[in-house]
């Protein structure tokens, strides 16, 4: 583990000299109120690897729900499964929009009674209990991310909660192999031409994939991948491979836009806000329903 550790340490420094520089940069550039918008765009700037640097303070589009973007992920194109669109009589009312519940995404038995009884009111839900949203429900949320991105590793620090996810990117970097399950899961990252790809396993069942309540199991085998268009444009998408849940594999494609250079990550506390409707019995208290994973 010398090497690993070796790895970590050089990488959280430089990620963390980076953080310095973002913020000079920031403030060097007028950031505070009033100051101008992003300027216009420019070509993709680079890690000293040549590789693309994708740091940045990115406006990701908020997806509550995953299943009105589904494609195919071989063609891009709408997908297409058995069932589609059909309602669910037995299902209960959905955590979010108006709409009845339907067959909206290719569900396995186990992953469509997951989806059918998900009930955020009557049981409780994680979220609302101010547990970790998960991989998913970070890149889905509409609040922004801050990337620091290094040739050895890319942090994401996630407005929402003050979550960050940190992902080594060295060849030689190797997670430890009795890391328990966790509610991000463990991710690493490689690179594929010009695009990233960041894989993500081990999660340890509890979260869903949106506020939807779109479902998953400890088996979920998430991609993401990030290719900067200009300096102030990336393609992301999300693939989500579960076969306990889903008949097929089906992805997600977004485009996130660089945001001005006033526009800072800001504090974000759900504890303030949602402990004590929690004692009051406001929101349910949320427990782990062992059935579910």
């Amino acid at each position: 583990m010398k090497t690993s550790s070796s790895v970590i340490t050089r990488a959280v420094a430089v990620l963390c000299a980076v953080a310095l520089t973002t913020v000079v940069v920031w403030a060097q550039r007028g950031g505070g109120a009033g100051a101008a918008p992003a300027a216009p765009a420019g070509p993709v700037p680079r890690l000293a690897n040549g590789k693309p640097d994708l740091s940045g303070h990115w406006a990701n589009p908020y997806t509550p729900n995953m299943a009105q973007r589904a494609v195919d992920p071989k063609t891009r194109q709408p997908l297409k499964f058995a069932r589609q669109g059909e309602a669910i009589p037995d299902a209960i009312a959905p955590a979010s929009g108006n709409q009845a519940r339907t067959f909206d995404l290719p569900y396995t038995e186990w992953g469509l009674k997951q989806w059918k009884t998900y009930d955020p009111v009557g049981k409780g839900d994680y979220a609302g209990n101010c547990l970790p949203f998960g991989t998913m429900r970070n890149l889905n949320a509409p609040h922004g991310t801050q990337i620091l991105h290094h040739v050895d590793a890319i942090a994401f620090l996630y407005e929402q909660n003050t979550w960050h996810q940190w992902v080594p990117m060295a060849g030689n970097f190797k997670w430890p192999t009795d890391i328990p399950e966790t509610w991000n899961g463990v991710s690493t990252a490689r690179w594929d031409g010009d695009t990233l790809v960041m894989e993500t396993t081990g999660f340890n069942g509890y979260t869903k994939l949106d506020t939807s309540g779109h479902p998953h199991s400890k088996e979920l085998y998430l991609t993401n991948t990030f290719r900067r268009i200009d300096s102030n444009t990336m393609e992301h998408t999300m693939t989500v491979r579960d076969p306990k849940t889903y008949t097929q594999e089906w992805m997600n494609v977004r485009t996130w836009r660089l945001k001005p250079a006033n526009d800072v990550l800001m504090e974000y506390s759900c504890e303030e806000n949602n402990l004590q409707n929690i004692v009051d019995g406001a929101i349910k208290l949320w427990k782990p329903d062992p059935e579910e994973n």
